[in-house]
């Protein structure tokens, strides 16, 4: 079979749950399949958008889409005219006619036109996609508001106003897009200025006269913002089957739309069964070691977990430790050494080491997230974990048996942790149940699986 998949790039220069992902399927189905990658890749001073074959990554046979739409990341867009540029679809509809996929399976929207999925409709191309995330929806990709709460309307556009106040310039864009940025993006220089910008953007969510500013915008950038999601509807509607990673996903993206698709789990080359290596939880340990893996923000929920140890504590609870993984804090006046430890960016490799420390992995995320890989990949080496309901790694989980699965609103997080502090040997069950429960999640199992998506899609006799 020829398979074309659209992501974002490849390694280094991109990073990320995507990426990782769609570089797994495409090097697993390369070994059996003739696989394509398309990405959106530099913005050139003549603006002609072109496709232009690079040099293969293994198998995988690469292609360039010269002069995308811009790519904005998790950034925001504070210029949506710029994102529905027009374009020649016989570009599009030529690389087709040349490469001759069988099926295009998109793993996000960013950078690509319209006009390619018109293409691909007129040549009765099939187009698969995977709900990574819900940029096409939201400009920020996450369906979180500017005060860092679920976007439930986002007010004809307005309620866009504030959330995208700190997207980067169109400038600063097309230099994230270049390619000296992918041999400067690693050095101290463009990772302070990346720090000082995420630190803007926390800022602003704390600053109350934000929304005093965005009232004196123009109407008018409102409007482009309801154009900008229309655009982005139509083109999911050229789609003709949805891979959503999880049941959260499916329920997100079935609220804007009537679509065909069904959910399947996702997984990646580095997930292996290593539930049988995890050491018993020490009985003379008193401290219930906490686990958290990602960056320190409001949408992954680490200020919602922190708010819950707090009152934990003020109730008398101090039997805990939390080790926070992936970024780093340094105020001892809040977050006491004795029951914080930040440990910074970590490496795969650390990943046994890390969770052989940990008790309890708790995923706090307050955005609908559509999978969580840490979360497999705690699993994976029999760790409990607890997840708040907006994680679709929940499917995963059987609450109180394989896992514990939290409301969001009242205290059902507060409840649940502190029974666990009461009790710590209910993890021992848990894990126990971990180790027997079956693991269907190696990546050659996930890929066969998605061959068959492509074959049912084809045949025209998915589910």
């Amino acid at each position: 079979m020829r398979i074309l998949h659209i992501s974002l790039g490849l390694p280094p220069f991109r990073t990320g749950g995507l990426t990782k992902y769609s570089l797994d399927l495409m090097l697993e189905q390369s070994n059996e399949h003739e696989v394509s990658l398309l990405y959106p890749g530099k913005i050139t001073v003549s603006k002609k958008v072109s496709i232009k074959k690079n040099k293969s990554y293994g198998n995988i046979r690469v292609y360039e889409l010269v002069n995308p739409l811009p790519i904005s990341l998790l950034n925001g867009i504070n210029q949506p005219q710029l994102f529905m540029k027009k374009v020649d679809r016989g570009i599009y509809k030529e690389y087709l006619k040349q490469t001759n996929p069988d099926v295009i399976h998109v793993h996000t929207l960013m950078g690509i036109h319209k006009e390619f999925f018109e293409a691909a409709k007129e040549l009765s191309i099939k187009v698969i996609f995977t709900t990574h995330d819900y940029f096409g929806l939201c400009p920020k990709a996450n369906l979180m508001d500017a005060e860092g709460n679920i976007c439930e309307d986002f007010n004809s556009g307005h309620n866009c106003l504030s959330c995208n106040i700190n997207a980067l310039s169109l400038p600063m864009i097309y230099v994230m897009q270049s390619y000296p940025y992918r041999y400067l993006k690693d050095s101290s220089v463009v990772k302070s200025l990346r720090k000082l910008k995420k630190n803007q953007v926390k800022k602003s969510i704390e600053v109350s006269s934000v929304s005093k500013e965005v009232i004196k915008l123009d109407d008018n950038l409102a409007i482009q913002y309801v154009k900008l999601r229309k655009y982005y509807l139509e083109v999911f509607k050229l789609i003709d089957y949805f891979h959503f990673n999880s049941s959260i996903a499916k329920e997100q993206f079935e609220s804007f739309l009537d679509l065909k698709g069904k959910v399947i789990s996702i997984s990646h080359n580095n997930i292996h069964d290593y539930r049988r290596e995890r050491p018993s939880r020490k009985k003379n340990s008193s401290i219930l070691r906490l686990g958290y893996l990602g960056p320190i923000d409001v949408y992954k929920g680490f200020y919602a977990l922190k708010d819950t140890l707090d009152c934990l504590k003020g109730n008398g609870y101090k039997n805990w430790h939390l080790d926070v993984y992936g970024d780093f804090m340094n105020n001892p006046e809040i977050y006491s050494p004795e029951h914080y430890t930040f440990h910074g960016r970590y490496e795969y490799s650390q990943l046994k080491k890390m969770f052989d420390q940990i008790d309890l992995l708790i995923i706090p995320s307050v955005w609908k997230e559509t999978f969580g890989f840490i979360g497999l990949e705690a699993q994976s080496y029999g760790v409990p974990i607890m997840v708040s309901e907006h994680v679709g790694f929940k499917d995963l989980i059987k609450d109180e048996e394989t896992g514990f699965i939290y409301k969001t609103d009242g205290n059902d997080f507060i409840s649940k942790l502190s029974s666990i502090l009461d009790n710590p040997l209910k993890l021992e069950r848990i894990n126990e149940n971990i180790s027997k429960m079956k693991f269907p999640y190696i990546m050659q199992q996930h890929t066969n699986e998605i061959i068959n998506l492509y074959q049912e899609v084809r045949a025209g006799v998915e589910e």
